[in-house]
């Protein structure tokens, strides 16, 4: 049996009150997993709570069919607090849980880890890291499977949008017939994947529309062609009414380019702190500066935060960046 798989049985087995979490600025890999988890908590009989630090974006607000998901600025921390432990899903450290971190970390009993991403290895005896997976998506159907848990429309579309986001639509290189057999299991409930697709790639307001076209216009060009970097301002935001995690998304665009291998976008909601994201193709792997950055990821797919003001944070990155490709 897999070591995680084996942890996450024992934490379930012991933990019959549980709160479930995942990332600040939550995606759909981190919501579905968590819908779907709270449904397998259910048939267990542990008493659970999904409580995230932000407000799930308007785009996905269609998996959460049974409003199970609170946010922490609303949620009242229940008088048995202490006998809750919580599991993180698809961050391997708690603190990304933003809000929900401030709001739990003092009360809960337990953290249990349930993640994908490099710099995560530490875990690995005693969690359920499993970097290989596509999503935590993916490692929750593994679990949910384990029990025999029989998939319901609701938890087959979490767990599929999860898997087809973080795979940026099963064309990712963690895309494994793991993968494939997952999917194929979870179709089977009659759950429609045009449609799924259609809302998360295809479909979008006017105000996204505009977004994207602010955020191309900030393009800056490095390494010979091979880099490309793009800012999303707090600005931008207030002048197109857009959310931010409808400008996150474009981050991928540059990587359409043939010459390009890495993208970054210099990222920062209103009120919020900047963030460094970075996508790469191919060999080229930059989660070692997300991790030496108090950030994380993947390979070609990580970011961190950063205290540096626009300009330095932009400096930084592109020096970052152009020592992997050994420039001086």
């Amino acid at each position: 049996m897999n070591s995680g798989l084996d942890n996450v049985i024992q934490f379930f087995e012991k933990n019959k009150k549980i709160i479930i979490t995942t990332h600040e600025s939550p995606d759909a890999d981190g919501i579905g997993a968590e819908i779907a988890l709270k449904e397998l908590l259910d048939s267990l009989g542990t008493k659970s709570f999904v409580v995230n630090g932000d407000p799930t974006p308007d785009k996905l607000c269609f998996l959460d069919v049974n409003s199970v998901i609170n946010i922490a600025s609303d949620f009242s921390l229940p008088d048995d607090i202490s006998d809750y432990s919580v599991v993180v899903l698809d961050t391997n450290n708690f603190v990304n849980t933003g809000a929900a971190y401030t709001l739990l970390s003092a009360h809960v009993n337990e953290i249990f880890i349930i993640d994908h991403h490099e710099g995560g290895e530490d875990y690995i005896d005693t969690h359920f890291v499993m970097v290989e997976a596509s999503s935590a998506s993916e490692i929750v159907f593994f679990i949910m499977d384990h029990y025999r848990h029989d998939f319901t429309r609701n938890a087959a579309q979490a767990l599929y949008t999860g898997l087809l986001f973080d795979t940026g639509g099963f064309k990712y290189k963690k895309t494994t017939p793991r993968t494939h057999l997952a999917v194929a299991k979870l179709l089977s409930t009659g759950i429609k994947p045009f449609e799924i697709h259609e809302r998360i790639f295809d479909i979008n307001e006017l105000s996204a529309f505009l977004l994207k076209s602010k955020i191309l216009s900030t393009v800056e060009v490095y390494l010979d062609g091979k880099m490309i970097l793009m800012h999303l301002t707090p600005e931008m935001l207030k002048e197109t009414g857009a959310d931010f995690s409808q400008g996150e998304t474009n981050i991928n665009l540059p990587l359409s380019v043939a010459e390009v291998q890495v993208s970054v976008l210099l990222k920062q909601d209103v009120e919020g702190p900047l963030k460094v994201s970075m996508r790469t193709k191919g060999d080229l792997d930059v989660s070692g500066i997300a991790i030496s950055n108090g950030g994380g990821g993947h390979k070609n797919a990580a970011g961190f935060k950063s205290q540096l003001s626009r300009d330095d944070a932009k400096k930084y990155v592109v020096r970052q960046i152009e020592e992997l490709y050994h420039y001086k």
